[in-house]
């Protein structure tokens, strides 16, 4: 009798249950914290990263570009009479701070958008050769701004014995020579910005204006931006 007793009370008994349920709550328990460690970690990295944007978005200024007001860029391309046809994108660039106060000075760097509206060749039928280009959009920061602007136009004008201010390095074989004729004396500072409305010398009957070349337009409307001071 005692042999059997002490067989059933051997090392292959069952374990008693609560000491199973202990065992279940330990890993019940543990794989809860490591959840609550994992969701804590993904919130302190996202108040981190709002705390980062908030700081970088209270740098920032407001201020309205007033009508009238005039932009010049540089042609982030070639556009011709002979080459380039209407619908045609082209870019400006500004290569120098826009001043509208002494406390507000946006940053170079604005890219401005527009298109070809008008393109043709001159000839002895269709005239001097004309080219229209019209600016409606500008992008500062990677935002996104609509402008009105004033078509930028300019015309072509035969040779002349009258005084031309030579640009981007002088004659663009068939391309634009001079800037407004009479304006200024022959071999005046090259890399001259156009203005709209302006005839220009051409050779032949066409007018380029090569990439780099420096055009001024004219906003007919305000328009309200978002930019950040450059540090002093």
């Amino acid at each position: 009798m005692s042999t059997l007793r002490m067989h059933k009370t051997g090392s292959d008994s069952p374990a008693p249950a609560h000491s199973k349920q202990s065992g279940e709550k330990s890993s019940l328990w543990t794989g809860r914290s490591r959840l609550i460690t994992v969701v804590l970690a993904v919130a302190a990295a996202g108040a981190l990263a709002a705390t980062a944007v908030t700081m970088s978005s209270s740098n920032a200024k407001t201020a309205t570009i007033p009508a009238g007001t005039r932009l010049v860029g540089a042609l982030d391309r070639s556009v011709s009479t002979e080459r380039t046809d209407a619908g045609a994108s082209v870019q400006l660039e500004t290569t120098t701070p826009l001043r509208l106060s002494d406390e507000v000075i946006i940053p170079a760097g604005i890219t401005i958008h527009g298109e070809v509206t008008h393109s043709e060749g001159g000839g002895r039928i269709s005239g001097a050769p004309e080219l229209t280009l019209r600016f409606t959009r500008l992008t500062l920061e990677g935002r996104d701004y609509r402008i009105a602007a004033d078509p930028w136009r300019v015309k072509g004008k035969g040779d002349t014995k009258e005084s031309i201010a030579e640009i981007a390095g002088g004659a663009v074989v068939g391309g634009v020579i001079g800037a407004v004729a009479g304006s200024a004396t022959k071999g005046a500072v090259i890399g001259g910005i156009l203005g709209t409305g302006v005839a220009v010398a051409t050779k032949g009957n066409q007018i380029t204006l090569p990439a780099g070349q420096r055009v001024r337009i004219r906003l007919a409307e305000p328009v309200t931006v978002r930019y950040t001071p450059q540090s002093s």
